[in-house]
């Protein structure tokens, strides 16, 4: 039991490091509200996996946001953000509201979180400029564990990093994260080609899959949900959808298609890879290594990479190997630090 535990507490750090003191209390507290009474403490509290891998506490913590999202439990709207109530208080509202709703949230925690942090296209866009730079700005874009898609829409977004701006003037969003040298920016791009596949695609026009992304936004985080909220609305208004299918087999099939004339293909994804068993991780390595066999090919990503602060923007080209690690960024696109080509 002490191991689950630990597993929040490690939470809790997290939380605090990336700005939600508020998920950081209930982490912390999970002891007061976690016990063999409710089907929800058993199976937490019996586990059968790696419980930090598996992300069970944000399960757990997103199952109790939902409810309060869709005024399921007054009781615990009562202590959420930006209402302020003691340890106690707290504690005592999240396990009555667990008794409460026991089957639900059980049957919550067999799904992994689900998110679509529009903030990280804020990371990406060096490293598609990068590209643009290189091999011309001509992009044939591959998403994979793409979500809602709505990072498959970098291009329609305004950027500022410091004083320097990209992008366009009437943007539906903004993104500024913070830097102390910002990337190189002065390139156009065009995205000639665009598609994305996840195994549990979200459609950004369903009210339910809305919520579903929304209850994983930390509570006390009310400008990343303004900001998920305004690029639902837009992904919701384009008419690109993202494909339910495995990505190792949707690679095989788009990328066996030829690239748009004049357009370099870049297969891309963000916070995914952590998520991946080995064999998936081969099958999309292999995909594009046979693809880039016919034409050159870029797997551009930002993901977690055993270095720090943050995940590495990495880039690495097919069929050459080169590879690079172009900046370091925040996992929710809070700020960017610039390498260059290292």
């Amino acid at each position: 039991m002490s191991d689950i535990f630990d597993h929040f507490h490690r939470q809790a750090e997290a939380c605090r490091a990336m700005g939600s003191p508020f998920t950081a209390r209930l982490a912390d507290l999970a002891p007061r509200f976690l016990d063999q009474t409710t089907l929800t403490g058993r199976r937490i509290l019996a586990w059968n996996g790696h419980a930090g891998e598996d992300a069970v506490p944000l399960r757990l913590f997103g199952g109790l946001h939902r409810l309060v999202l869709t005024r399921r439990d007054a009781g615990l709207a009562a202590v959420y953000p930006p209402i302020d109530v003691s340890d106690e208080t707290l504690a005592a509202a999240v396990r009555a509201a667990i008794g409460r709703h026991d089957h639900d949230l059980h049957d919550i925690l067999m799904s992994p979180p689900q998110t679509n942090e529009v903030g990280r296209s804020a990371m990406l866009l060096p490293g598609f400029l990068w590209l643009a730079r290189r091999f011309g700005p001509k992009l044939d874009i591959l998403e994979i564990g793409a979500s809602a898609g709505l990072n498959l829409h970098w291009d329609d977004y305004a950027y500022r990093y410091g004083d320097i701006h990209w992008g366009k003037k009437k943007a539906p969003i903004e993104l500024a994260p913070d830097c102390d040298a910002p990337p190189p920016l002065d390139t156009t791009v065009e995205v000639v080609r665009r598609r994305a596949c996840d195994l549990s695609p979200l459609d950004p026009a369903d009210a339910e899959h809305r919520t579903r992304l929304l209850s994983y936004v930390w509570p006390d985080q009310t400008e990343r949900k303004a900001r998920l909220n305004a690029a639902l609305d837009h992904a919701a208004a384009r008419r690109e959808r993202v494909e339910a299918a495995d990505a190792a087999e949707f690679l095989a099939r788009e990328l066996a298609k030829p690239p748009e004339d004049g357009a370099l293909r870049v297969v891309v994804h963000s916070i995914f890879w952590q998520y991946l068993a080995d064999p998936a991780r081969l099958g999309i390595q292999t995909a594009m290594l046979r693809a880039a066999e016919t034409a050159p090919l870029a797997w551009l990503r930002l993901e977690a990479d055993g270095q720090t602060p943050g995940a590495g923007l990495l880039v690495t080209l097919f069929p050459s190997g080169e590879h690079h690690v172009l900046a370091r960024g925040d996992f929710h696109g809070r700020w960017l630090r610039w390498l260059g080509e290292q």
